[in-house]
Formats: C-alpha cells, structure tokens, sequence
C-alpha cells in the first residue's frame, strides 16, 4: 500500500511543481494560449532552458521547481538539509525533468486560464 501512497505523492508534487512554474510563467510571459508547451519545449532537453525563457538567471527554475522539489524530496528521505547521504540537487534535477514530461504531456491541464 506504501508503494500506491508513494505514487500519489509523487504525482501530487509534480502537478504542484508544474502549477508553481505556469503562475510564474504567466507572470512572467503573460497569459497566453500554450504557454505550457513553450515552457515544456524550452525545457525539454535541459532545465536551463528556463533561464532562457524567462530571461531570470535561472530564478524561477530555482526557486518554483527545483526548490519544491528538494523539499518534497527531503521530506520523503526524512532528512534535513545537512544529511550528506542524499545528492538531492541531482534527484532534484532528475523529478524537475520528469515533472517537465509531465508537463508536457498535459499542457491543456495547465493552461487552465484559458477557461476563466
């Protein structure tokens, strides 16, 4: 049952990585119809393609995708920030990169302002 749990929580931390990166894009690029395609496009094969995109510096990969992700990694380790066991930033590049096929498998669920 643990193993269904992880699961949902995985996807669970992906859909929240993939909303936390469309507000900024949005706030970003603005509002525009498959803004979820460009951004999985320019990240599809590096997630530096975000700096690129937003012209941040590498800010909103950081701070709304792999930070999230660390977290959630973390937190699923049970460790702190300290614990020399894990390599979270390359497990945290490894769920951006699966967060990001995600998002691009999904993108309408993503362009949810479409609809309001």
């Amino acid at each position: 049952m643990a193993n269904k749990n992880e699961r949902a929580e995985r996807h669970a931390i992906i859909v929240d990585m993939n909303d936390f990166l469309m507000d900024y894009a949005a706030e970003k690029l603005g509002k525009q119809p498959n803004l979820a395609q460009k951004v999985a496009t320019a990240a599809k094969t590096d997630l530096t393609g975000l700096d690129r995109l937003f012209k941040d510096d590498g800010a909103g990969r950081r701070t709304k995708y792999l930070d999230l992700a660390a977290g959630f990694l973390r937190d699923e380790a049970d460790a702190d920030e300290g614990d020399q066991k894990h390599d979270f930033t390359a497990d945290s590049e490894a769920l951006g990169s699966e967060a990001i096929a995600y998002l691009a498998s999904h993108t309408q669920d993503f362009d949810r302002w479409e609809e309001s």
